[in-house]
């Protein structure tokens, strides 16, 4: 009798286990609406962050859907960039370097310029349509120079994406880091 009671015991746990482990994981594909946060100035604007995302959702074998009353997820895409000091480069043959807001500094062959870096970071979140609770989330971060030949917003936002998105369905402890 009690080794009844035991196997019953043990048989509805594993099936209670089972059922709790489907309904917190996120599936491998299907309909995902992607939505971004109010940005700060500075920050890259929603709709690149989107379209990156976007990218890196498509790649992971998702259908995007622009309406989110309509996709089984919806992925909050956040992205935010700020200044976080200079780094010490070689000239580049006489061209001029960009320092943002339309302002360019001419640089001569093999001189030492200092340069502006950003740091940008891009969290994702993954929640089922009309839930508020966060199934998955990922992050993923890098510092680059603003002239850098792959520091174009949406190269970096594509990047990050990509990364944030890089372990999923597994949750990771941390953001990722990305030269």
């Amino acid at each position: 009798m009690t080794g009844r009671i035991i196997k019953a015991l043990v048989a509805t746990t594993l099936v209670a286990a089972h059922t709790i482990a489907v309904q917190a994981s996120p599936a491998a594909g299907g309909t995902v609406a992607i939505t971004a946060t109010a940005t700060h100035e500075g920050d890259p604007p929603a709709a690149i962050a989107v379209d990156a995302a976007a990218k890196a959702f498509g790649l992971r074998g998702f259908t995007i859907l622009n309406d989110p009353a309509h996709a089984a997820y919806v992925a909050e895409v956040v992205a935010t960039r700020a200044a976080v000091g200079t780094a010490v480069v070689q000239g580049r043959s006489g061209q001029a370097l960009p320092t943002g807001g339309g302002v360019s500094i001419p640089i001569s062959k093999g001189k030492s310029v200092l340069v502006p870096l950003q740091r940008t970071r891009v969290e994702i979140r993954i929640r089922r349509r009309g839930e508020q609770a966060v199934l998955w989330h990922g992050a993923a971060v890098t510092v680059r120079s603003t002239g850098a030949l792959n520091g174009g917003v949406d190269q970096v936002a594509f990047a990050l994406s990509q990364a944030a998105l890089s372990s999923y369905p597994t949750q990771t402890a941390g953001e990722i880091s990305v030269p």
